[in-house]
């Protein structure tokens, strides 16, 4: 007699899970994404969460690392000339904001996770250690920027690209209180001032 063996891919099953987490933490909140709601909305049991995280605040942080996936697959492509143009980063920055239902899920996953952070000690070095990867791209992207002659030169790297990246975030935040229609036209103007102050003059 056959018999088959139905094989399962455990990264694919966790990453499963995370993302069960994440949409439960953007749609209901942080007090909705219970070990055992998670288990049920991701069609598995208690014993097989455990299979997968110690505890929750495990699967916690890998939702956390899920919010910025997306966003760091699209940073390789950027490094790969020396030169980089405004015409070309504009895209990528503004693909940070919550313009769209995906980057509207994670930054809410984002905003939760802050506050549900704040009373966890474990959670809380996951999120400096998020900040300090931010400020540090950031500078990336700041150094290619002067050196191409995009943005002026003046200007501390090291302040310029934490003052980016706070800003960002802040106006991220503020952002989740309006319509997703409404929001493209308030990041353009953002950007479109901040890109006044920091153009070389001719």
């Amino acid at each position: 007699m056959l018999i088959l063996v139905k094989i399962v891919d455990h990264e694919e099953r966790r990453r499963d899970i995370i993302q069960v987490t994440a949409q439960i933490i953007s749609k209901e909140g942080m007090s909705a994404a219970t070990t055992r709601h998670i288990a049920r909305m991701a069609q598995s049991s208690l014993g097989m969460l455990t299979h997968y995280f110690i505890n929750k605040d495990e699967i916690v942080s890998g939702a956390l690392h899920w919010c910025d996936e997306r966003f760091i697959s699209q940073l390789d492509t950027m490094y790969d000339d020396d030169f980089l143009s405004l015409d070309d980063f504009i895209p990528l920055f503004k693909s940070l904001f919550p313009l769209d239902e995906i980057s509207d899920t994670e930054w809410r996953v984002r905003v939760n996770l802050l506050t549900y952070s704040l009373t966890h000690p474990e959670l809380v070095k996951v999120r400096k250690e998020k900040i300090e990867f931010a400020y540090a791209e950031s500078q990336r992207f700041v150094e290619k920027l002067q050196s191409s002659g995009e943005v002026r030169g003046d200007i501390d790297k090291v302040i310029l690209s934490r003052m980016i990246v706070d800003l960002t975030f802040g106006l991220c935040i503020n952002l989740l209180s309006y319509s997703i229609a409404e929001r493209a036209i308030k990041v353009d103007k953002k950007i479109s001032l901040m890109l006044s102050m920091l153009k070389p003059e001719c």
